[in-house]
């Protein structure tokens, strides 16, 4: 699971920043984004979303339509 799709899960699901969500500064994301996220913020994330399937994830926020009802 990589940084982008955290932000990207956390924007399209609370509207929150990451800054927002996980309680930290500007400064300390942007080293994220040159150091890669700790292994210790992902599991925060993982806790909270009770996944780590990224498919699981992404149909959270876009479920699949249900086949049937257009019969």
């Amino acid at each position: 699971m990589d940084l982008n799709f955290i932000q990207f899960y956390i924007y399209s699901k609370y509207e929150k920043s990451l800054e927002d969500y996980f309680f930290v500064g500007k400064s300390t994301v942007s080293n994220w984004r040159k150091r890669g996220l700790p292994k210790k913020y992902i599991n925060i994330f993982i806790d909270k979303e009770k996944s780590k399937d990224i498919y699981q994830l992404f149909e959270r926020l876009y479920p699949k339509e249900d086949v049937n009802f257009y019969i």
